[in-house]
Order: C-alpha cells, then structure tokens, then sequence
C-alpha cells in the first residue's frame, strides 16, 4: 500500500509541475500528457485494489464502501480511454518529451 502512497504524491507533482508551467506562459505538451497517462491508470489500480481487498463482496454489497469500489472501477476504466488513448499519449510523450522519430 506505501507503493500506492508514493504514486498518489507522483501524481500530484505532476499537476503541480504543469500548473507552474501555465502559469509561466509555458505549454505543457508531454508533461500533461505523463499526467493523463499516469492518474487514470494510478487510479484504476486503486480502485482494483479496492474490489481486491472486499473480494466478491464488494461487486455484490451495497454497504457504502464497497459499493464505491464497485462502482468507481468501470468509471476508470472508462478514464483510460477518455480524452486519447494511452497508446496516443505515448506517443506524444516519446516524440515531444524524449525526442523519438515518429513511427
């Protein structure tokens, strides 16, 4: 669980790294999209982890904890494909940030 303590501070740093640079006048071009990429999926590992620790009675309970993991794992999902494709911001983070050709 530290694991996921040290990856909720890397998302938030990201955040803060592109709010300094818009309000410098910079664009963020890569630096957003390692957020985008980042966050989804930080936060669909959490709420499997969440499914994961209430096992099978966290899909079918309707106690208020677990019928947030339940609920809150399709929406992330869904949260990895919205706004392009993890496979598109790769692609932007490997030509704008890293300097790779296209291909």
């Amino acid at each position: 669980m530290a694991d996921r303590a040290v990856e909720a501070e890397v998302s938030r740093f990201l955040s803060l790294r592109i709010l300094s640079m818009q309000e410098r006048g910079a664009v963020p071009n890569y630096e957003a999209s390692i957020a985008k990429l980042f966050t989804p999926e930080l936060n669909q590992r959490v709420a499997r982890t969440g499914l994961r620790i209430g096992g099978l009675a966290a899909q079918v309970s309707r106690t208020a904890m677990y019928a947030r993991w339940a609920r809150a794992y399709p929406q992330t999902v869904a949260s990895t494909i919205a706004g392009g494709t993890s496979e598109i911001q790769r692609n932007i983070i490997a030509t704008r940030g890293l300097g790779l050709p296209r291909g």
